[in-house]
């Protein structure tokens, strides 16, 4: 064997065990999620559902650095609940004042390993455990945040919904009836846009409960950002 094969047969087993490594140390913990919401109406139960990627990443710079130890990403969409009578109701993907929402990753960890420890590797593996096995029914403590528009038109007329009154919003005989969760091998769904046709980077932030002091919400908290851009 010559020298430029030996060096490369070196090179080739040192990036081999550098991948070995880097997974070993900084693992990747990924599933897809269905949320499936039931809503009790006039006319009967109705059901949304869409299914969600998500993906928890150990980062490089946690620890010392003073980054966060996992960065959590989603792909996929809020879910969206047909009322009937041009009313929707949407479990977004979260509510934070930011381009990367990550409420509902947070869902399956919290409520499978430990909720104080979500972010445990007994608690991912929990998680993986529960592929096939079926829904699992929420505690009202993990519902996502829900959100409703006066107008299905109009992003400005955005408001929070509360899950434990929604004859609040859409009027009486309307009541949340359940919200699962389930760890599957679904593909990620997508469809928003037949409901939301405006929904693009362009719309920016927009206000919540006009009038009030919430903070606003912005389409990355309906549909993930990398689809956005699309």
């Amino acid at each position: 064997m010559n020298r430029l094969a030996k060096g490369l047969l070196i090179l080739t087993a040192f990036a081999l065990a550098l991948v070995m490594w880097w997974k070993f140390n900084y693992p990747t913990h990924a599933w897809n999620q269905k949320l499936t919401v039931t809503v009790t109406t006039p006319r009967g139960d109705v059901s949304g559902a869409s299914v969600v990627g998500v993906s928890w990443s150990k980062n490089f710079f946690s620890g010392g650095w003073g980054g966060a130890l996992f960065h959590l990403a989603l792909r996929g969409e809020a879910t969206t609940i047909d009322l009937g009578g041009g009313q929707f109701l949407f479990a977004i993907l979260g509510y934070q004042h930011s381009q990367e929402p990550t409420d509902t990753g947070l869902i399956a960890p919290k409520l499978l390993g430990d909720e104080r420890f979500y972010w445990s590797p007994d608690a991912f593996q929990r998680v993986q455990a529960a592929r096939g096995r079926g829904p699992v029914v929420l505690p009202n403590r993990l519902y996502p945040r829900f959100l409703r528009f006066r107008d299905i038109n109009d992003p400005k007329t955005a408001e929070l919904v509360d899950p434990a009154d929604l004859a609040k919003s859409f009027g009486p005989g309307f009541r949340l009836a359940r919200v699962t969760i389930e760890i599957t091998d679904d593909a990620v769904t997508r469809g928003i846009r037949n409901t939301l046709p405006w929904i693009s980077r362009q719309v920016g932030w927009f206000p919540l409960n006009a009038g009030s002091d919430v903070p606003p919400i912005g389409p990355a908290n309906l549909i993930d950002f990398d689809t956005l851009r699309k």
